[in-house]
């Protein structure tokens, strides 16, 4: 069997710098070139769809995938790119479930492909090798949460205020003058003013019968502009009430999105430890097997 690397085939060679095989000896990596398949995809054509069986992993030898999953509102979320060198396609392979996302050729790639028996039964042979995998997925996990996070998150306040027009923000602006002490005061002390000026000012200083007023008792000029102004006011602030509960209704929105996707994620996470425990424990009494084996010898 081949001990210098310069003498393994080309395939064996291309496997040689991908990190997850950086551990193998030569002659298993020659093995693993034979279990190995070599497919090639355009640019933009799917190498898998979400929920399809997983059936074998990837990794990437030339040119770029994009990991993606589509949201509730049908729009394409990216989660990852990735490029020579890494791998995808594991999680659907390891627990034989469906695939938990798309993959989709960015530029024309040629990927390893290697089907899901053959990767298990790799796994337990190389121990190490399944701990860097489980590494990866973890580091990967934390990624995806905390991108769903960030996606999920939203300043409802600053969305309402850059979609409002400029009726709106006078709408705003009126109901929450409107509804202060502010405007309480201001309006009693011109009430009181009004009423004073014509009753007791104007009415004795004023020349000829009654005096001078304008607007003399029972204020029937000053009843006018409050019909006009609460006739007014009404529908503005009804306008600004329509805003503030359209603003709640997203608020409640998107926490219910929130503590949906948390429940979701949390219970894939726990599904996924379960797994992860199960491997790590299979793992262990390989490690134990061969260290024995070794003293054996």
């Amino acid at each position: 069997m081949p001990t210098d690397p310069t003498q393994l085939s080309d395939e064996a060679q291309s496997l040689a710098r991908v990190p997850l095989f950086k551990r193998l000896e030569p002659h298993e990596l020659e093995k693993l070139a034979e279990e190995i398949d070599q497919v090639d995809y355009k640019a933009g054509e799917v190498i898998f769809n979400e929920r399809d069986h997983g059936d074998a992993l990837y990794v990437v030898e030339e040119g770029s995938v994009r990991i993606w999953v589509t949201d509730e509102d049908l729009n394409e979320v990216t989660l990852a790119e990735l490029q020579p060198g890494q791998f995808f396609g594991e999680l659907a392979v390891l627990d034989r479930g469906e695939r938990s996302s798309s993959a989709t050729a960015i530029t024309d790639t040629h990927l390893h492909r290697l089907s899901s028996d053959d990767f298990q039964k790799f796994l337990i042979e190389h121990a190490d090798c399944a701990i860097d995998v489980i590494c990866e997925i973890g580091a990967r996990m934390r990624q995806t949460n905390l991108l769903v996070s960030q996606r999920v998150s939203r300043n409802i306040n600053r969305e309402m205020e850059e979609k409002a027009t400029i009726g709106q923000r006078i709408a705003d602006k009126v109901a929450s003058f409107g509804g202060s002490w502010t405007f309480i005061i201001i309006y009693l002390s011109f009430l009181i003013a009004w009423m004073a000026f014509n009753t007791f000012v104007l009415i004795h200083y004023g020349r000829g019968e009654g005096g001078a007023q304008f607007d003399p008792y029972p204020y029937i000029l000053l009843n006018l502009m409050l019909s006009m102004t609460a006739a007014l006011q009404a529908p503005i602030i009804m306008m600004s009430q329509n805003r503030a509960a359209e603003k709640d209704r997203l608020a409640a929105e998107q926490d219910f999105k929130v503590n949906l996707k948390s429940e979701l994620m949390l219970e894939e996470l726990i599904r996924k430890q379960r797994y992860r425990d199960a491997q790590m424990e299979q793992l262990n009494e390989t490690l134990a097997a061969l260290q024995e084996t070794r003293a054996k010898k």
